[in-house]
This record gives structure tokens, C-alpha cells and sequence, in this order.
């Protein structure tokens, strides 16, 4: 009875460190070292199924040796083998204990100590580590069992059981440690997968904004000349007004216009009128250099520039440059050179009460650009929208 109350003490506490230990093999030694305590075992092992399909040592505990995972190396090495659960011909090994109660997944008890000289005598105890739901794990395996005294002796049937008990808790162990570690990988599976699935998500939102991007640039060039289109300007000009107002600074506004455009057309086609409105925008766009400029196509022959940061005195310099450049620039249309010119109507100056909105600064620079036309073409004329005052003529 007093066994029995021990045994069933242990096992509570080895079911305990069950739950709390996290070292799988102090766990395996910890059973092991029990299960030899219980049976006054000379010495035991675990062995664990490998996915080789052979059986090896995984704890081992021996009278001449330390407590110690790796100590059937050496002196133990022939008493603790590597087993083979299989022959070469795919056979059941059954020719050792532990191979045979893998494959019988049940107890094997063998006792020679009635029969075999003393220096010799043995007794042999074998449990399967196994489960209703899985084949053995491997085997708990105790060899002669003594007494106080040293006298080898078979083990006694009523602490099977109770070795039992620790298969089952050794199998529990393994159970856990397999599912904890089936965890892990799916953890780190999972992780790996939504690394990949992040990193594809970004490459494709990387795409999308770059397309985004060259979509938005496609929609904001104009097709003939390629500079900027009306809409473009429409949205920088409102916000060009804007910061002007709010940081007072002046501001220029160029209105240009191809004097004669028509007769281009007319006489040369309109794939030559394209190849004069592409040139003449190349060339007012050449001489336009600074980040905050922006040239663009207004509509059919005008173009439009604005200028944040220049004064009506110098607005005209600007303009006169401008016109010059395309006076003096040949264009060769079909193998043929032909001049254009342009008029500019030009206005600028700083925001204040007397001009609240960029659509009527628009509106001074045509009224310009009306009278450089009606000057004679190829002319600059321009206003300041504080003082009213004309720039040129």
C-alpha cells in the first residue's frame, strides 16, 4: 500500500510538470528517472521512432553512469543500439523487445533471472509509448530490477501499471511537444505567408500608384504639342491664385496666339498645322526654365504661361524674348521651311481688391492680347492689373 500511495504521488507530480515544463527531454529524463525509482530498475531508456523508422535513444538512466541525456554514448552504446523496426525485406523486426512492442503496441515482460547465471541475470520491462489515435511513439524500457540489497529479481507485476501510467505521460509529452511544434511552423507559415502576400500587395500598389501616375501625366499632356493641356492648367492656375493671395506675391499671366494660323491649315494641311503648333510649343516651353512656370496649350492655335514671382516690369522683357525666339525659328513642315510669328497679351502684378480671381487676370491678358493683334500681330502688349497702367504696344 505505502508503493502504491508513492506512485500515485509521483505520478500527480510528474503530471504536473506536465503542463509546466518546457524542455521535452528534462521531461523524457524526469519520467525515465521515475519509472527506474518505481521498478528499482538497474538502468533504463526511451527510445523514440524516428522518421527512419528505426528506434533510438532519446534519455537513458544507469546506475554507473549520471542522470544525463547523452550518456549511453561510450560505455552504453553497445547496451542502448539504434534498433530497426524493419528487416531488409520490409519484414516486422520482432528478433528485440523494443522493436516488438512497436509493432504489438503492448507490454513485454521478460524475465531470465530464474534461469541465467547470477553475473548475467536480467529481467526486461517494455511498455509502447502509444496512443488510441496513433501508432507508438516509441518504448519506455527498464532493465534489472533488484532489491535493497542488490539482488537481481524479476520486476513485480502490480508496478506495470504504474510504468504504464508513465508511458502514457511520456507519450502526452511528446503529443504536446509535436503539436506545439506543428504550431510553430504554421505560425511561422502563416507569418511567411502574409510576408509574401504583404510584399505582393506592395509591389502591386507600387504598380498601381506608378500607373497612376503615368495615367495622370497622360491625361494632363496635350497629344499635338505635348506640353501641359487646358485641363491641367485650369487645376495649377487656381492653385498658383491661391498661393499668390495668401503669400502675396506678384504674378505674370501670358496669353500667345499664332498669328495667321489659319492659312496654315488652309494651305498646307492640317498635319503641317499640327507640326507648327508642336514646334512653336517647343520653342515657347524651351525658354521657360523655372520649376514654378508652366507652359500650356489653352486651345486651338493659343497657348498659355504662367509666371508666379515676376512684376509687370519685367513681364514684357519675358514676352519680347518669347516672341523673338519664334520670329527667328524655322520650321520645316513636309520638307518645307516655313515662319510663323505670335502675339502675346501679358498680364501681371500682386493679388489685392481690385482683382480677387485667376479668371480675371485671364481676362486682362486676352483683352492684351486682342490689342497686340490689332497693333499688327507679331506684337507683345500687356497690363498692370494694380495700376491699370499698359505695358506695351
Amino acid at each position: 500500500m505505502e508503493l502504491d500511495i508513492n506512485a500515485y504521488r509521483r505520478l500527480i507530480a510528474i503530471g504536473s510538470a506536465l503542463s509546466e515544463e518546457k524542455d521535452i527531454h528534462d521531461l523524457l529524463a524526469q519520467i525515465l528517472r521515475e519509472a527506474k525509482i518505481m521498478a528499482s530498475a538497474d538502468a533504463g531508456c526511451l527510445y523514440l521512432r524516428t522518421e527512419l523508422d528505426t528506434l533510438e535513444v532519446a534519455a537513458v538512466v544507469n546506475e554507473t553512469l549520471h542522470d544525463t541525456l547523452n550518456s549511453f554514448k561510450s560505455d552504453n552504446e553497445g547496451l542502448f543500439p539504434v534498433l530497426l523496426l524493419h528487416r531488409r525485406d520490409g519484414s516486422p523486426n520482432l528478433e528485440n523487445a523494443a522493436s516488438r512492442s512497436v509493432h504489438q503496441a503492448k507490454t513485454i515482460y521478460l524475465d531470465e533471472v530464474g534461469s541465467a547465471p547470477l553475473d548475467i541475470a536480467q529481467s526486461v520491462l517494455t511498455v509502447p509509448l502509444t496512443s488510441q489515435s496513433e501508432r507508438p511513439m516509441g518504448v519506455l524500457q527498464l532493465l534489472k530490477a533488484r532489491t535493497s540489497n542488490h539482488q537481481a529479481v524479476g520486476f513485480p507485476p502490480e508496478v506495470v501499471p504504474f510504468i504504464e501510467s508513465l508511458a502514457s505521460l511520456a507519450t502526452m509529452a511528446l503529443q504536446n511537444r509535436r503539436l506545439l511544434d506543428q504550431q510553430v511552423v504554421l505560425k511561422t507559415q502563416l507569418e511567411n505567408q502574409v510576408d509574401e502576400r504583404t510584399e505582393e500587395l506592395r509591389l502591386t500598389l507600387e504598380k498601381l500608384s506608378e500607373a497612376n501616375v503615368i495615367l495622370k501625366d497622360l491625361n494632363t499632356i496635350d497629344a499635338v504639342t505635348r506640353i501641359k493641356n487646358r485641363r491641367y492648367f485650369d487645376d495649377i492656375a487656381v492653385q498658383e491664385w491661391r498661393r499668390a493671395v495668401r503669400q502675396q506675391y506678384p504674378m505674370t499671366l501670358m496669353l500667345l496666339d499664332i498669328d495667321h494660323f489659319k492659312w496654315v491649315n488652309d494651305n498646307l494641311g492640317h498635319l503641317a498645322g499640327d507640326a507648327c503648333l508642336h514646334s512653336v510649343a517647343e520653342c515657347i516651353d524651351e525658354l521657360f526654365n523655372r520649376p514654378s512656370d508652366v507652359v500650356a496649350r489653352y486651345g486651338g492655335d493659343e497657348f498659355i504661361v504662367i509666371m508666379p514671382y515676376i512684376r509687370h516690369d519685367n513681364a514684357t522683357i519675358y514676352a519680347e524674348r518669347v516672341r523673338d525666339a519664334v520670329a527667328n525659328r524655322e520650321l520645316l513642315v513636309d520638307g518645307q521651311v516655313i515662319n510663323v510669328t505670335i502675339s502675346i497679351g501679358v498680364a501681371s502684378g500682386m493679388p489685392d481688391e481690385t482683382i480677387t480671381d485667376i479668371r480675371q487676370l485671364i481676362g486682362r491678358a486676352d483683352e492684351a492680347l486682342y490689342q497686340a493683334k490689332a497693333d499688327g500681330r507679331n506684337r507683345v502688349a500687356g497690363i498692370d492689373i494694380n495700376t491699370s497702367i499698359k505695358l506695351g504696344a
